[in-house]
């Protein structure tokens, strides 16, 4: 939740610069709001004896803050800080906290302790505020010094739903990627695997094929050299029979 701030224009002199934040700034969240006004002139050299935050109208609800919720108070001199830092811390001298107009209203109550001078910025971080439970724009006043209306401005600030899923998208899309890329490259290593083994068994059997031609080649070689024999044995002994004869 965000305040851009605009000066109040009644009175002899108004606040310069005022903000407010919400930490979460999600609608109906229970959140941490960090106010900052800078003082005017109608303040200069005046004690700091309160300061008052004005949710009317926005819907936000302070009514569980008490002094215990305040994190941090304080004032920046010459505003010359970024965020809420402080040049002096005032929590010793805050007295109370209170609110009205069924927590619309919030105010913390100070000693006087402490002075302020025009252009000195004062910080009040505290926590239990309820934000607003719809999304939108809306206007709060801020106030130093609320019982003689010192120094105020009024801003205006939206309550945002921060919630996203790009992120979460973007990492099951990536999920998905990487799983495909995976199946592939093993489907691609059995289909090689499969095919060097067939490669394998068909050289396994012309190897087998050529032994085999190989045998037979070697048995009809040999039984051509046995048939000459018993041919020649048979022409001798017919002419050994026919000398007889003669």
């Amino acid at each position: 939740m965000t305040v851009v701030a605009g000066a109040f224009t009644g009175g002899v002199a108004a606040a310069s610069a005022a903000s407010l934040t919400a930490n979460p700034s999600a609608p109906g969240a229970t959140a941490q709001h960090t106010a900052t006004l800078t003082a005017g002139s109608t303040v200069d050299t005046s004690s700091w004896n309160g300061f008052q935050v004005n949710y009317q109208g926005s819907g936000a609800d302070a009514s569980n803050v008490s002094v215990e919720d305040v994190a941090a108070i304080g004032i920046d001199r010459g505003d010359n800080q970024t965020g809420d830092a402080v040049d002096v811390n005032v929590s010793d001298d805050l007295a109370s906290v209170s609110t009205s107009n069924n927590g619309a209203t919030l105010t913390f109550d100070l000693g006087g302790s402490y002075s302020l001078y025009e252009g000195d910025e004062v910080v009040v971080v505290y926590e239990d505020v309820v934000n607003p439970d719809q999304a939108g724009s809306y206007n709060v006043t801020l106030d130093i010094n609320p019982q003689s209306s010192g120094s105020q401005a009024t801003a205006t600030f939206d309550v945002e739903d921060t919630t996203q899923t790009t992120t979460t998208t973007s990492g099951d899309t990536t999920t998905t990627q990487t799983t495909d890329e995976t199946t592939t490259t093993t489907t691609t290593q059995t289909t090689a695997d499969t095919t060097q083994t067939s490669d394998e068994t068909t050289d396994g059997t012309t190897m087998s094929e050529d032994t085999t031609t190989a045998s037979d080649d070697s048995g009809s070689s040999g039984s051509t050299p046995g048939f000459g024999l018993g041919v020649g044995l048979l022409a001798v002994t017919g002419a050994a029979f026919l000398a007889l004869r003669d």
